[in-house]
């Protein structure tokens, strides 16, 4: 017999700056104020520029610096740390907050030591296949750990029994946009999605309009493009594919991105956990590319490798990305008739369009013990 949920409280959420942390957390507090709670999402600058996904939501700017860099660097990282940590425990004591969820990315760090100073549940949520670093500093003071997959690296000697698999929430957006693959015929256009993450990828504007001007004319003039691109030549890509017989769209940013997923025979992203979350909510197959540098990197490998021994799609490192080298993996991938609609159904099988239900369960049960 389930347990009744605790009276309503309010829930404080902290989150990066970044997409990849904030939609989770965007689809954690909506859930919950759909279940009577009352929630607030701490971020930074960079994070309340996303005012779509924080549109209705309470939500904290705090301050933040990433502890990167020399002496100098970490001290005045700190210093900003510390700051942001009694901006946020005055706030948190203002709204009467009863528990944390910590989502990642430096930023997440202050609002969670103010959550513990002031004797709070912390819930962590780990979208990755391993701990981000903010994660993995902050677990010793966690009293729970939600994970996106079934097993997590970067956890070792935390208990077993206080880590829960809930899978990654995505928004609303991406929960609509759930459909049956869209079936590959000779009269049909091949329906080709690329983008970047927030910060786009460079790499994609250059490698993939000579990789599809090298395809056979046959399947040149079947394919339906839209690549996000923020280069100054994207009007000149656009006319130069065009003449191929390419019907290109280019644009620095998709705001309907759960009906381009759903209209998409194929991918072509980077290797972030919340990208990955919405390819398999979905369901589409996706040539992985991920990161090459910064602190992403690891983390990024990771999910595409992950993913591409799932069946989900295929893990190309951004070396080994040339105009030569895609051509032919699309040609061969367009060319077969099961093999985009296979690692489509794999990438269905492994979606968890209730992450966002299963981390607000988690979030109750915690309070119903704390």
């Amino acid at each position: 017999m389930q347990r009744p949920a605790p009276p309503a409280t309010t829930i404080a959420l902290a989150a990066g700056g970044t997409g990849g942390h904030l939609f989770p957390a965007e689809a954690l507090a909506r859930e919950l104020l759909a279940r009577g709670h009352g929630a607030v999402i701490y971020t930074e600058r960079r994070g309340a520029a996303y005012t779509q996904a924080l549109e209705g939501l309470p939500h904290v700017v705090l301050p933040a610096r990433s502890l990167a860099g020399g002496i100098g660097g970490k001290l005045a990282a700190m210093a900003t740390i510390t700051r942001a940590a009694w901006q946020a425990r005055g706030d948190l004591k203002r709204r009467g907050a009863a528990l944390m969820v910590g989502f990642g990315g430096y930023p997440s760090f202050a609002p969670a030591l103010a959550a513990k100073s002031l004797g709070l549940p912390l819930l962590l949520h780990e979208q990755a296949t391993r701990l981000s670093l903010a994660n993995r500093q902050l677990l010793r003071l966690a009293d729970g750990l939600a994970t996106s997959f079934p097993t997590i690296a970067g956890a070792d000697g935390f208990d077993a029994a206080r880590i829960v698999e809930t899978g990654n929430p995505v928004r609303r957006a991406i929960l609509d946009a759930r459909a049956p693959y869209p079936a590959i015929a000779p009269d049909t256009p091949l329906r080709l999605l690329v983008v970047g993450g927030s910060q786009s990828a460079r790499v994609f504007g250059e490698v993939v309009p000579p990789a599809l001007l090298r395809l056979p004319e046959a399947v040149r003039r079947h394919v339906k493009l839209a690549l996000q691109y923020k280069g100054e030549d994207a009007d000149a890509i656009v006319a130069r594919l065009r003449e191929a017989d390419v019907d290109a769209e280019i644009r620095p940013f998709f705001d309907d991105m759960g009906a381009r997923l759903r209209d998409a025979h194929l991918v072509i992203a980077r290797a972030g956990a919340t990208t990955a979350a919405d390819l398999l909510v979905v369901g589409r197959p996706g040539i992985f590319v991920p990161i090459p540098h910064g602190g992403s990197r690891e983390e990024q490998r990771r999910n595409a490798e992950t993913l591409a021994q799932a069946g989900v799609g295929w893990c190309v490192p951004e070396p080994e990305l040339t105009a030569e080298s895609l051509s032919a993996l699309l040609a061969d991938l367009f060319a077969s008739p099961t093999a985009l609609p296979q690692a489509a159904a794999a990438a269905a099988a492994l979606g968890r369009p209730q992450a966002a239900a299963r981390l607000a369960d988690a979030v109750e049960r915690m309070l119903r013990t704390s």
